[in-house]
């Protein structure tokens, strides 16, 4: 999977539940906003990060694992 996914949250608690599911798939993991980048399976990494604003994700997980993970993680994607 090399897309791009649009990642929004809307409290701290969406961090957390966002880190538990993506720590449950083998593959690296980003998160960007701007032109900073952290790996999206650190808490404190995202914390740093605007939460207000718009991420995106970007990951080379096996694409056998890329729907499933869209439908766990569909509370904070934006379409």
């Amino acid at each position: 999977m090399r897309d791009k996914i649009k990642v929004k949250f809307n409290n701290v608690s969406d961090v957390s539940k966002f880190v538990r599911i993506i720590s449950q798939y083998d593959g690296d993991f980003d998160l960007y906003c701007g032109s900073y980048c952290v790996d999206a399976k650190s808490i404190l990494g995202i914390m740093t990060l605007d939460l207000k604003s718009i991420l995106w994700m970007t990951s080379n997980c096996e694409q056998s694992d890329k729907e499933k993970l869209i439908r766990e993680l569909k509370p904070v994607i934006c379409a």
